[in-house]
């Protein structure tokens, strides 16, 4: 497969550089990725400014660009610009950190693979806690892959999460929905500068996951590898009325 790495973590970022080491002696790998962390960006894009894409050496054999914009960027630059022929799959991580329950919506890891359904191409994102070995859990996507038929098994974009155990630790593979509960408890704080100007500090502290629910946030706390199949189709189909209006 011809396969077009992504990630919001940037260039530099370890979990990239494992993904592309790995995935670059069994495929072909074209890498994305931007000059700079771009963590919780969502699904922005560059519209107003121009997009600035520099060649950089990642590993022996991979074409890799640092890109000026956005993971969602990296992905429409890599697909229409960057990569040298049609692109099979895209895998956006590893990324430094879970993306599971309501952080999903601001993910840029989870948006640089929904960038690329929107688009017809199938995307994998992968995901592991802070403090994961990028190198193990590594390990544990490619064998996942291998055993996916990415025709059939991915519709439009697949969300991984993967534990930070290594493989013969971790409980289970668990097909899981989005857990639509928040994962952190978040507050702003109130603080003054020295110039006496006043600013806000985001505080955020994990909320401990329900037990016993089937969903992503429950899974991984539960030591199991997470699959959950996500769309960009923002319909609730549920929310269609039968109520006539009229003007």
């Amino acid at each position: 497969m011809h396969i077009l790495l992504v990630n919001d973590d940037g260039i530099h970022a370890s979990g990239l550089r494992e993904l592309a080491l790995a995935l670059s002696a069994r495929h072909r790998v074209t890498v994305a990725a931007p000059d700079g962390e771009r963590s919780a960006v969502g699904h922005g894009i560059t519209l107003r400014m121009p997009l600035f894409a520099q060649e950089v050496c990642l590993a022996e054999g991979v074409k890799a660009y640092s890109v000026s914009g956005t993971p969602a960027d990296c992905t429409r630059l890599g697909l229409d610009a960057l990569a040298e022929g049609p692109v099979d799959l895209v895998v956006s991580g590893v990324n430094h950190g879970e993306n599971i329950s309501l952080d999903l919506l601001y993910s840029g890891t989870v948006s640089a693979a929904l960038e690329a359904a929107m688009r017809g191409v199938k995307a994998i994102a992968v995901s592991a806690p802070a403090g994961a070995d990028h190198r193990e859990a590594v390990r544990v996507f490619l064998r996942i892959l291998d055993q996916l038929d990415v025709e059939q098994d991915v519709g439009q974009a697949l969300n991984i999460n993967i534990p930070a155990l290594p493989a013969e630790q971790i409980k289970e593979v668990r097909w899981t929905p989005q857990d639509i509960r928040p994962q952190w408890d978040e507050h702003y704080e109130r603080r003054e500068s020295p110039g006496g100007k006043a600013y806000y500090w985001l505080h955020s502290s994990s909320a401990p996951p329900k037990q016993g629910l089937d969903t992503d946030l429950a899974g991984l706390a539960e030591g199991c590898v997470t699959l959950t199949p996500l769309t960009f189709c923002l319909t609730d189909r549920e929310g269609f009325r039968e109520k006539r209006i009229v003007l």
